[in-house]
């Protein structure tokens, strides 16, 4: 069974290759290559041990379940025991890219071992095989264990929090390890804690012949991998058995914005949508995530007496709510062709899920905004906060829409979930990044106005730059909606067949292969995805430059180079931000271009 469910991993692998893959293999290469090449000490392969384990629990939510296609449902009707699906579906698990990288990376466990000795080259083995096979079942274990939590609100809230600590840990990378040196905390010590680096400890206890430390790390490792199987086998059996689909009684939610809205069709639509948002427990998880990501990423420096991020807070919490609701038409499903069948619909549809989206995101992050400000004690901060925090809910609140109507993403459908926000969510990395660089472009226009405020010490045109961004806000959400609503008129049978089937439709014809067009697809995607960042370096460091306040943050290490290569560095950074842009335009624009060329016919 085991070789049947390989080869059917790997046939699914081949098939549905994605850019995400594309990109992915080479960079995962690259960081195992550099995992072997830099890994010459305990505490460096500690570290990158630990950052490998992080990526193998954190990955499956953001790749959709990291199963690989093959869901346990799939087998309720085949004659085979949990017991004996686990041990297959295991087996599978090593099957792809992802497994052969980690070993790749692992690996330097054993060249680190043999440079102490042969007798710690061979422990290294074994351990390096454990812990493999550790960070890859802990995966799967931390998988179904989502499906155990996530069925209520409260639920989703605390599966996000660890999960956004960690990201926005990831982020502040530099803040963190000046906590941790301001407060002397020996952090080598603490990884070589860490179950995925008993291994180094096994090979060092060797290396000094301590074989008591050293046949208790194996052991220790060992029965982990016991333990967590079992666990899997249990959460195995409970998912086939369809306990984690059962019904659970959901709250109202949201009663107050509900019973204050219209009783119209607009209302209807943002009343549904409310409801959803609050029952649903996937988008219920994106919610919290967003939350507690925004308020890690700026209560973090808090640690270091940096008071510099707190102005950004709702910024943030925006940001990520709106990357996350870059599927609400997918959420939906099927459920699609309600709207279909009433003519005229959709642009009240479209409306509705945008007001509903702005009610639930609006109130808090403009809380966090004007709160994160005033406590910061940054007075020039009120006017770039608040023109971010307008910019970001008006082009949220049309992007949102945008994204899952042109890249819809194929869902279950509700009452087909399997109640594990892991494995039901779908791989949203790319329109994740896409959101984060297209809320950065839209908002380049008020960014100059309050920057040139700032260079000329004018007041009025940092204001004036506030109101054009809610200006613009404004302006980006009705002409995203309107976009969006156009386009479900126009092709809404189309998306509902994509929604349904996961392909796009043709109608008797062969679709041509068009050449190019996954380099194009992924071209596209990078550029958005790392155009903002050019740019909100360059924007943090000129308006810290402007201010003449000092940062200790890696967004400004412009302000580190010599004075006379600051403003260059700020000037290349910012014309980065633009090329990036240009091209992702470009090539955009060439890829409608072939696609509006008439297909072929079949020979």
């Amino acid at each position: 069974m085991a070789v049947v469910l390989i080869r059917m991993r790997l046939q699914l692998l081949w098939r549905v290759t994605n850019g995400m893959l594309i990109a992915g293999v080479p960079a995962g290469l690259l960081l195992a290559v550099a995992t072997l090449i830099f890994g010459t000490s305990a505490d460096v392969l500690a570290a990158a041990f630990a950052v490998w384990a992080l990526g193998w629990l954190i990955g499956p939510l953001f790749t959709g379940g990291g199963d690989g296609g093959l869901r346990p449902e799939y087998f309720t009707r085949l004659p085979m025991t949990a017991r004996g699906l686990a041990r297959g579906l295991l087996a599978a698990a090593f099957a792809g890219p992802g497994p052969v990288i980690t070993a790749v990376a692992f690996a330097s466990l054993v060249v680190f071992g043999a440079r102490l000795g042969v007798l710690p080259g061979l422990v290294a083995v074994p351990a390096a095989a454990a812990q493999l096979v550790l960070v890859i079942l802990a995966s799967r274990v931390v998988v179904g264990l989502l499906g155990e939590v996530m069925r209520t609100r409260l639920g989703a809230a605390l599966v996000a929090l660890p999960w956004a600590a960690a990201i926005a840990a990831a982020s502040n990378i530099g803040i963190v390890a000046l906590a941790l040196a301001r407060h002397d905390v020996d952090v080598s010590r603490w990884l070589l804690v860490l179950p995925p680096n008993w291994g180094i400890v096994a090979v060092q206890a060797a290396a000094r012949a301590d074989w008591l430390v050293c046949v208790s790390a194996l052991t220790g490792l060992t029965l982990l991998i016991v333990m967590l199987l079992a666990a899997w086998v249990r959460l195995l059996d409970r998912r086939m058995s369809g306990v984690l689909a059962r019904r659970t009684r959901h709250p109202a939610g949201d009663g107050l914005l509900v019973r204050h809205l219209p009783a119209t069709p607009l209302g209807a639509v943002a009343t549904k949508e409310l409801r959803e948002w609050s029952r649903d427990t996937l988008r219920s998880y994106h919610w919290y995530f967003a939350i507690a990501f925004g308020l890690s990423l700026c209560l973090m420096p808090l640690a270091i007496d940096l008071t510099w991020y707190l102005p950004w807070t709702g910024a943030a919490i925006t940001w990520m709510a709106a990357a996350a609701a870059s599927t609400l038409f997918s959420t939906d499903g099927t459920a699609l062709w309600l709207t279909l069948m009433r003519p005229g619909a959709e642009r009240t549809d479209v409306r509705g899920r945008q007001l509903a989206w702005l009610l639930k995101v609006a109130p808090l992050s403009v809380m966090a905004t004007v709160a994160g400000t005033a406590l910061s004690g940054l007075p020039w901060a009120w006017p770039p906060a608040l023109a971010l925090q307008a910019v970001a809910l008006g082009a949220g609140a049309g992007l949102v829409v945008l994204l899952s109507v042109m890249a819809p993403v194929r869902m279950p459908d509700v009452h087909r979930r399997t109640g594990n926000a892991a494995a039901d969510g779908p791989n949203i990395v790319g329109l994740v990044w896409a959101m984060i660089g297209l809320i950065a472009a839209c908002a380049l226009p008020s960014a100059a106005a309050i920057t040139a405020g700032h260079l000329m010490n004018l007041i009025v045109l940092q204001w004036a730059g506030v109101a054009l961004a809610v200006v613009t806000g404004a302006g980006y959400a009705w002409l995203f909606g309107r976009i969006a609503y156009r386009r479900l008129q126009t092709a809404g049978p189309e998306l509902l067949f994509r929604l349904r089937t996961g392909r796009s439709a043709t109608t008797g014809r062969v679709a041509a292969p068009l050449p190019g067009h996954g380099r194009r697809t992924f071209l596209i995607g990078l550029c958005l995805g790392t155009a903002w960042t050019p740019l909100l370096s360059a924007v943090l460091s000129l308006v810290n430059l402007a201010t003449r306040t000092p940062s200790r943050t890696f967004w400004t290490f412009p302000l580190g180079l010599p004075p006379a290569l600051q403003v260059p560095a700020i000037v290349v950074l910012a014309a980065t931000s633009l090329v990036l842009y240009v091209l992702a335009f470009r090539t955009l624009l060439t890829l409608r271009h072939a696609r509006a060329q008439p297909a072929s016919t079949p020979h």
